[in-house]
């Protein structure tokens, strides 16, 4: 019975507030060795707080500068935008701005996925409203964009990372319902084809959780771990060891839970040779926190008939 109450008390009182989390790694890191013990024991700096949501974020790392890339939500709105903040090398913010060349998509937009190609910034932003997998290109860095392509259309799926693997071009994504969504394509401007290959998973968890990296031959997928009751828990780290139209197989490597900061969770984790970047959620009480929900609610189905 207490355990029942303690769950309505937070769905009617209190809402989750994701902030992003800085660390130096001083040319320390070195990725998979010594990535959990750097999260564990390094000290981390939050940005500035300006809106309830700052989540996902995406860095690059140029001049002597970090760009974080990153979703801001607030309830007024109850829809992301892209914005980025910008720090010098001592993790001093100098500016917060807002992305241009989005506002005509006139949805919820997050997780904005980056990738360089032939000395190209590309961005494939999250646009589940939209049922669209949408490409953009930098031309004014960090803040105009250009729409390039509709990769995927008439498919809500969230969270897309791209990667190559032996020659070709894998789109990963997941359905809203957390299932595994894979097509597959020549280069990222061809035409992208659904495959559904066999599964060998180490966990049902396959929303994107960040860049995939690859090193030493290896590839690594980086997943949120959530569930009906909790969204944004942990992430896991995975070895992609096998990727053809006909198999997926993956293994666990490692796992990265929100005790590294005591929060109430983690879901994007991402990093440069010199930096890493992971957002963090804490429960915030609030009287007004049913209100907020339903409002957002109100919002989203509202876009979704207004797209539809």
């Amino acid at each position: 019975m207490f355990n029942k109450n303690n769950r309505i008390i937070k769905k009617l009182f209190f809402h989750e507030s994701w902030d992003i989390m800085v660390i130096n790694s001083y040319g320390q890191h070195v990725f998979p060795e010594n990535t959990l013990d750097i999260l564990s024991n390094a000290k981390a700096q939050q940005l500035d707080k300006k809106y309830i949501f700052q989540a996902d974020p995406f860095i690059i790392d140029k001049d002597d500068l970090l760009y974080v890339f990153y979703e801001a939500f607030s309830f007024l709105n109850s829809k992301g935008v892209l914005r980025c903040r910008i720090l010098n090398k001592d993790l001093e913010e100098i500016d917060d701005v807002k992305l241009e060349g989005f506002d005509e998509l006139k949805c919820h937009l997050s997780f904005p996925f980056l990738f360089q190609l032939d000395g190209k910034l590309f961005m494939i932003p999250e646009s589940a409203e939209r049922k669209e997998v949408i490409l953009f290109q930098s031309v004014d860095f960090p803040a105009r964009w250009e729409k390039v392509k509709v990769l995927v259309s008439d498919m809500a799926v969230t969270d897309n990372v791209v990667f190559e693997l032996n020659g070709v071009s894998y789109l990963v994504s997941t359905t809203m319902d957390n299932e595994l969504v894979i097509h597959t394509s020549d280069g990222i401007l061809g035409d992208w084809k659904l495959i559904s290959p066999n599964l060998d998973v180490c966990n049902v968890h396959f929303r994107g959780a960040g860049k995939p990296y690859s090193i030493n031959n290896k590839t690594y997928l980086f997943t949120q771990e959530c569930n009906p009751d909790v969204y944004g828990k942990s992430i896991f780290i995975k070895e992609l060891t096998s990727l053809t139209p006909d198999k997926y197989e993956e293994k666990l490597v490692g796992k990265i839970s929100a005790s590294i900061n005591n929060s109430d969770g983690i879901h994007t984790l991402n990093f440069t040779d010199n930096y890493i970047v992971y957002d963090t959620k804490h429960l915030t009480f609030s009287l007004l926190s049913t209100l907020k929900k339903l409002a957002y609610k109100i919002m989203v189905n509202h876009r979704k008939r207004l797209l539809s």
